[in-house]
């Protein structure tokens, strides 16, 4: 039966082997390249660019006239002839079409479409800065995403030389069995450690796997894509000062520079609604043309006409009952709201920039001595081992000495992790992961 397992897991390496030969090779740049380009959320606030590009112009914003062309062609046919009431006694037909052009411009209306311009252009503003901040998002992803790839690939690295291990000390205290040599609880502690480590391999490649997939998944590729990251799991050990970091968020944060662009479109909804306490002019221009043509029995008759005609309308709101001046109030007290949004928000994010610079500094110094840790147990694990083959150890000493190992090496793994998540969060926060990330490009 452990032949038989045994077996089973060689060709369950064999298939991870295969894996990484079929992968195609991933930089943590060429990541970001590719998902900046395919990631659907980048993608479809894009399109909200395109859109608000599309509709901001002149004519939009109501600066050009409109022209309307119409025509119409009517046909009526009575018959009398065997009407004896009627005066005439004749068939009647009767034919006639009308056409039309119509202009229509408003010449001035309170510097309404000046205003409405300007927020189709702050419009744009907005759209651009919903893409900057699905950008930074993204990257910020990514960037996790493909560095928990790597810890769960480094995780399982390990495991495989754990198993490695228990799969070769099995082996050497089964034959020493076979021999008469061995002691039976030694084996079963051996083949208890064989199986756990091969069951925690199995799990761990299966952790590594989704992983992949959510990588797949932000750079908008196929989830089933296989990757062979090349990047290696290494931390930044960078020292921030707390107030030039305050700054910086404060002068270059994604959100806080959304928000403003908020505040100055509502400013632009109330210099709309004021644009009602003015008169408006408006010209009407155009031209119509109508022929016709009757006929009673046999005589018909035929006529046409042209008329042209042009007007200028001057018109002003004496009163609504002060639903203009209701609404502008509540454009302002609105103002007041999304100011005081703006307070709020910098004060989270200045909160939230504190949080992170000290887990950052607490993650730096926990990263440094999660190092130290591992090179102590890999020390311990290497005599051991050595011990263990002299038999000075016995084999319950020994997997505590390796399950300590591998714990070192599992929490240096997470702490290197950890502290590449807090320094990713503190650029995006400061608004400098695009540039920091472009620049190693």
């Amino acid at each position: 039966m452990i032949k038989k397992g045994a077996l089973l897991l060689l060709i369950f390496l064999c298939y991870l082997s295969n894996i990484a030969q079929d992968s195609l090779y991933l930089s943590l740049s060429d990541a970001i390249k590719i998902g900046l380009k395919q990631n659907y959320d980048i993608q479809l606030s894009k399109k909200n660019v395109e859109i608000n590009q599309v509709l901001n112009t002149w004519g939009e914003a109501g600066r050009l006239p409109t022209i309307n062309l119409s025509g119409s062609q009517d046909n009526s046919l009575s018959d009398q002839t065997q009407n004896p009431t009627s005066f005439i006694q004749e068939l009647l037909q009767s034919n006639s079409f009308n056409g039309g052009v119509a202009l229509n411009w408003t010449i001035f209306n309170g510097f309404n479409v000046k205003a409405n311009k300007i927020r189709l252009e702050q419009l744009v503003q907005q759209s651009e800065g919903t893409v900057s901040l699905a950008i930074e998002n993204t990257i910020h992803g990514i960037i996790l995403s493909y560095y928990q790839c790597k810890i769960q690939r480094e995780q399982l690295s390990l495991l495989k030389n754990v198993l490695q291990l228990s799969r070769e000390k099995f082996l050497l205290q089964q034959s020493k069995n076979d021999l008469g040599l061995g002691v039976s609880v030694d084996l079963l502690q051996y083949k208890s450690s064989y199986l756990t480590d091969s069951s925690n391999l199995i799990l761990q490649e299966l952790s590594y796997k989704n992983s992949i997939r959510n990588l797949n998944l932000l750079l908008g590729v196929d989830v089933e894509r296989n990757w062979n990251l090349t990047d290696e799991l290494t931390p930044p050990v960078k020292l921030y000062n707390f107030d030039d970091l305050k700054q910086q968020m404060l002068s270059s944060n994604t959100n806080i520079k959304n928000q403003l662009i908020n505040v100055s479109l509502l400013k632009q909804d109330i210099e709309i609604a004021k644009s009602a306490f003015y008169p408006s002019l408006n010209f009407n221009s155009g031209g119509n043309y109508n022929t016709s043509k009757f006929s009673i029995g046999s005589i018909s008759q035929n006529g046409s006409s042209i008329n042209y005609y042009g007007n200028f309308t001057l018109s002003f709101r004496l009163y609504d009952g002060g639903k203009v001046r209701r609404g502008i109030k509540a454009l302002k007290i609105q103002e007041q709201v999304n100011l005081i949004e703006m307070d709020r928000l910098k004060s989270d994010l200045t909160k939230d920039l504190a949080v992170n610079f000290d887990t950052y500094e607490t993650r730096l110094r926990i990263f440094n001595l999660s190092k130290t840790s591992f090179q102590v147990a890999q020390q311990n694990f290497d005599i051991a081992k050595l011990k263990e083959n002299s038999g000075l150890l016995s084999s319950f000493n020994l997997r505590d000495i390796e399950m300590a190992y591998l714990s070192s090496g599992i929490t240096l793994f997470q702490s290197a992790y950890n502290l590449i998540e807090s320094h990713t969060t503190l650029l995006k926060l400061t608004g400098g992961i695009v540039q920091d990330y472009s620049a190693e490009e």
